[in-house]
């Protein structure tokens, strides 16, 4: 691979498959305590679409790779909706695991507190993703918060390990953007790090034709974030509205 890959499933692919080609080994991220040279682990930070998540998983599955998506109990989407308690049972279908990215933003202050919310956090996401949970991230840490969960058993932490093994290193592309060359330059063996943990948002690749990333926020993924509230809105909310036999209208209940 010569230049980054493009932000479209197309570039996706096309990254994954250099990996396998060059010979890079997938593990499970709760492997990554024992990440060898070579070693590359996949986790994806669910931040508004559990539904959307399912595109790029399917493009892991093709290609026999699995990864860890961490869902968002406190983000725009609602995890226990039809649509994501869907979605997370075909990820785990397709061999994924599913991890918790809590937000300590409205955590308690107190690193006791904190941790019974995070243990109330974790059983909740079993039952409703039917399976164990094993990994958790934290959302969005570039806002400098303390990390009460970096060292947290029996769960595992992908960044204390980040923090911690100096030969792994961390891509992430965060706002649909490459920080720097660091991934081109592993793929290609020029980077002094052995193995690979890389953050892709799922959200970020399902571009058509491409697009500068504003252009891409406001017009494909905003529509597509609220596509399932507006089907809601028009399959059920308004069939319910259509056909209810009450005979008294409101006040102002006019077309006119």
């Amino acid at each position: 691979m010569s230049v980054l890959p493009s932000f479209d499933l197309v570039g996706y692919g096309g990254l994954l498959r250099d990996l396998v080609s060059s010979g890079f080994n997938f593990r499970p991220i709760v492997d990554i305590g024992s990440c060898e040279a070579g070693d590359v682990f996949l986790r994806h930070d669910v931040d508004f679409s559990l539904e959307l998540s399912l595109a790029l998983a399917q493009v892991e599955f093709e290609l026999g790779v699995s990864s860890c998506y961490y869902v968002l109990l406190s983000g725009p989407y609602n995890p226990c909706s039809a649509s994501s308690i869907n979605a997370m049972m075909r990820l785990r279908a397709m061999g994924h695991a599913i991890g918790l990215h809590y937000d300590l933003s409205l955590y308690p202050d107190q690193s006791v507190l904190a941790r019974q919310r995070l243990d109330a956090e974790i059983r909740f996401l079993q039952e409703i993703s039917d399976g164990e949970v094993k990994t958790i991230v934290m959302h969005e840490p570039s806002r400098g918060q303390e990390d009460f969960f970096l060292d947290a058993a029996p769960y595992i932490n992908p960044t204390h390990f980040q923090k911690t093994h100096h030969d792994l290193l961390y891509v992430s592309d965060s706002c649909r953007a490459w920080r720097d060359l660091s991934l081109l330059e592993f793929l290609d063996g020029r980077s002094e790090k052995s193995c690979l943990m890389l953050n892709v948002h799922p959200e970020s690749w399902l571009a058509e034709r491409p697009q500068h990333r504003l252009t891409y926020l406001e017009r494909t993924l905003l529509p597509k974030v609220l596509e399932p509230t507006q089907r809601y809105f028009m399959e059920s909310v308004r069939h319910s509205w259509q056909t209810h036999i009450g005979p008294v209208h409101g006040y102002g209940d006019s077309d006119a």
